[in-house]
């Protein structure tokens, strides 16, 4: 009798097996088949998350990070955010986009800014005013929101001051500096007109 019961367990287990392995083939092949040709191309990639909290990293990214990354990018194509950001446990999809289009995205321009950018900036500004960075940086090839904003408020805002300081300025100047600390952003609320570079350079002097 005891060998019966054997034998019924034995083939109930394969043939959960079987079914186990059936689904995963159907449900899932692609996808791992996927992931394993972006892990291939990385030098030993992290864990992959799986359920759970994401984790958001706070340290900076490493050259393997970068490159699984970017292999992540070509293979979905910079579409599938949330399936790129599996290969990373500890980075959340925004952190992942972030990374990509701030930094390595090769189209993004790091370099000066010509005239004819700084031209087509001002009626940007012009037509849909200083607060839709990322709508007019579409208008920008190679170029981002942040970058944008930027250059608008640090040299072509026609409400630039660029006359001598006042004692006054300098003195709010000293006074937010010790309050804000090197947050520029901050400190340019106290000081309308002077654009970040003008805060550094006012501040050393």
């Amino acid at each position: 009798m005891a060998d019966v019961k054997i034998s019924q367990t034995c083939a109930e287990n394969r043939q959960l097996a079987a079914t186990s392995s059936s689904s995963q083939s159907q449900g899932s092949y692609g996808c791992s088949r996927v992931r394993l040709a972006v892990r291939s191309k990385g030098t030993s990639p992290s864990p992959w998350r799986t359920t759970g909290p994401i984790k958001r990293a706070k340290g900076g990214w490493t050259p393997q990070e970068d490159e699984i990354l970017t292999n992540a990018v070509k293979t979905y194509k910079g579409r599938c955010w949330k399936k790129i950001a599996e290969f990373f446990p500890d980075r959340s999809e925004v952190q992942c986009l972030h990374r990509w289009q701030k930094v390595l995205n090769p189209k993004l321009i790091k370099g000066p800014w010509t005239p004819e950018e700084d031209d087509k900036m001002i009626d940007l500004v012009a037509k849909y005013g200083p607060t839709k960075w990322s709508f007019i940086a579409r208008s920008l090839p190679g170029r981002i929101g942040k970058q944008c904003r930027e250059r608008w408020h640090n040299h072509l805002n026609p409400a630039i001051k660029k006359d001598a300081w006042t004692p006054e300025e300098e003195q709010k100047l000293i006074a937010a500096h010790k309050i804000h600390g090197n947050k520029w952003a901050e400190i340019a609320k106290v000081l309308p007109g002077r654009g970040q570079p003008t805060l550094t350079l006012q501040l050393m002097v």
